[in-house]
């Protein structure tokens, strides 16, 4: 196991304030927030030769894992799927980093679209391949060269991964075509461990640690993305996971449906905390849609 680095400076990587108190500890792994853009951030962080090592046994590579995995987040990759087919008036071209076992690339395929993957896991690359016959390359965001750009890249479950996100999303946007749309999706967990209390969020490690380098408000989400280059954001809930454990599944759907349907009805004003967000990203201004408003009951 690779020693994680120490911190360069007491300071938030991402507003740089040097108020970072401690927040929560989960298997010897220390997260800090920001008092003032709220960004939860782990500190030290593993090196990356551990956090590839990790991620190759990250995901299930069993048939039943991935049949698993496939139906957990069926909704969330049909949601997606079709708000970003509302957005685009043609299939166009798309990479989704992170790609898993290439359900979201066979879906958006099916549609229609050129599908390309990156995922650091072997054996997951493998079956997405297997599944599209779509180029999937086993290696990190980081280190992939695009030689062309595409319409949408998306990461789903993969920006709280990554050890440096804002260059990242640099990145992205600089492969993104004029018009082109980020989607990320990702956890919103530090709601739910002041709910809990961190002696049960330890016990359900809602963190993963180390997995989940950071945890992102809306708000800290959208000043990453305005620094990375992105003159247009929007963030919203959109779909919810389909847990394997029967209660698990029904909370999910209760609660998920709930603050979906809470965001939809107020156009994204309202967003329940400790769901998963969803956030679209563009470069031009105008781009994204906007959600349509209701009134209130």
């Amino acid at each position: 196991m690779a020693e994680p680095r120490e911190m360069t400076g007491a300071r938030c990587p991402l507003c740089g304030s040097p108020e970072i108190p401690f927040f929560y500890e989960e298997g010897g792994f220390r997260y800090r927030r920001c008092r003032r853009c709220r960004l939860v951030f782990l500190r030290p962080l593993p090196g990356r030769d551990f956090l590839e090592a990790h991620y190759q046994g990250y995901l299930e590579t069993t048939e039943a894992g991935e049949r698993a995995w496939g139906r957990e987040m069926e909704p969330v990759v049909r949601a997606a799927a079709d708000a970003l087919s509302g957005m685009f008036p043609a299939p166009g071209r798309l990479l989704d980093v992170g790609c898993g076992y290439g359900f979201f690339l066979a879906e958006m395929q099916r549609r229609g679209w050129e599908v390309e993957g990156l995922e650091l896991s072997k054996g997951a690359a493998e079956l997405a391949r297997r599944r599209t016959g779509a180029p999937v390359r086993s290696l990190s965001v980081e280190a992939a060269e695009f030689p062309a750009a595409f319409d949408v890249v998306t990461l789903f479950y993969v920006i709280e991964h990554l050890p440096d996100p804002i260059s990242v999303l640099r990145k992205i946007r600089g492969v993104l075509r004029p018009g082109g749309v980020l989607l990320l999706r990702y956890p919103n967990t530090a709601p739910l461990i002041r709910l809990v209390g961190p002696r049960l969020a330890r016990r359900l490690r809602l963190m993963q640690a180390p997995s989940h380098l950071y945890d992102f408000s809306a708000a800290a989400m959208d000043r990453m993305l305005r620094m990375a280059g992105f003159a247009e954001t929007r963030t919203t809930l959109l779909g919810n996971t389909r847990p394997r454990r029967l209660v698990s599944r029904l909370v999910s759907c209760y609660i998920g449906g709930l603050a979906e349907r809470a965001a939809r009805w107020t156009g994204g004003r309202l967003l329940l905390p400790g769901v998963s967000r969803v956030t679209f990203a563009s470069g031009a201004p105008g781009r994204l849609p906007r959600p349509r408003s209701r009134r209130r009951l």
